[in-house]
């Protein structure tokens, strides 16, 4: 099992979604924005490099246990 390939698919989503929600910007410059910025976008931003993180680290804990394992 690889979690490099989910790994590339999330991190690549995000940066899409950034893109995207950046260029809102010059359209979008209310309290509504703000305060979506604030309740979601934010907060995944904040939490995606600690999944990333995550998702590294449990791919080298599978990967040493299928060597373990021998397979």
């Amino acid at each position: 099992m690889n979690l490099s390939a989910g790994r590339y698919q999330l991190a690549n989503a995000f940066k899409s979604l950034k893109q995207e929600w950046e260029a809102t910007e010059s359209v979008w410059r209310d309290m509504v924005r703000r305060d979506f910025a604030a309740a979601h976008f934010d907060p995944l931003a904040a939490r995606l490099s600690t999944v990333l993180s995550a998702m590294d680290r449990l791919d080298e804990a599978l990967g040493q246990m299928n060597h373990d394992c021998g397979e």
